[in-house]
């Protein structure tokens, strides 16, 4: 005994069919609406890295603009205080200032540092003027957030790398020069504090002749050496 009639069970294996042909349609639909998904989903995230990665750029050109645009000002405000001693220089020479004397002999002393006696004469030099010697022990010490080279005295005048005449009726004011005796080399002028107390025309090397144009100012109190305005030298 048949379930169906022919013609019925016929029309049951269409829809039949027709239903498993949309069956199969929708999950086919279905995964290509996964899949979709999963693509739109990783195109988002490499965006958002692609996006995190421009934004870590951006934050590093921004701090590679500042430091260039700090160490532009801090080389033009260098160059600025340069001029600045370099034309206190020049009126220094023209007004005589009352350390002029002594940085003539000083001069004519550092002139002559090739001589065999030249340790003797710089013995007598400092004798005859009275000076104090000292040297730079902490060139980074730092006061106020500024550079401010740390000094101590010495006995030894050859050990010494400072030389200050005592101003006349102005307690604890010095005149400083160079101790002319030591080359001028890359560790005098970086770790000896003379880059902190004198301009200079210096690059590299080694250079055995100094000029002073204009000697250092500096205040002693309590025993504590501390520059109050730098000089200017030139050196070859």
């Amino acid at each position: 005994m048949e379930l169906f009639p022919p013609l019925v069970a016929g029309v049951l294996i269409v829809l039949i069919g027709v239903l498993s042909v949309v069956s199969l349609v929708g999950v086919a639909y279905n995964w290509s609406v996964i899949i979709s998904g999963r693509k739109q989903f990783n195109k988002i995230a490499e965006l958002e890295k692609e996006v995190a990665a421009l934004k870590q750029d951006v934050k590093v050109l921004k701090a590679r603009l500042s430091a260039e645009a700090t160490a532009a000002q801090a080389e033009a405000e260098a160059k600025e205080a340069e001029q600045a001693l370099e034309q206190e220089a020049i009126l220094a020479e023209k007004q005589k200032e009352v350390w002029h004397a002594f940085l003539a002999d000083y001069n004519n002393l550092a002139a002559s540092m090739d001589v065999p006696k030249a340790q003797q004469a710089c013995e007598a030099f400092v004798k005859t003027n009275e000076l104090e010697v000292f040297v730079c022990t902490d060139h980074a010490a730092q006061e106020n957030g500024q550079a401010m080279p740390q000094f101590a005295a010495v006995e030894d005048i050859a050990q010494s790398t400072y030389w200050a005449w005592p101003v006349p009726e102005a307690v604890g004011a010095y005149i400083v020069v160079p101790n002319p005796l030591h080359p001028y080399d890359q560790q005098l002028h970086n770790e000896g504090g003379m880059k902190e107390t004198f301009a200079s025309n210096y690059e590299q090397g080694e250079c055995r002749e100094i000029q002073v144009r204009l000697p250092a100012k500096f205040q002693k109190r309590n025993g504590q050496w501390k520059i109050i305005q730098p000089g200017v030298i030139r050196i070859k």
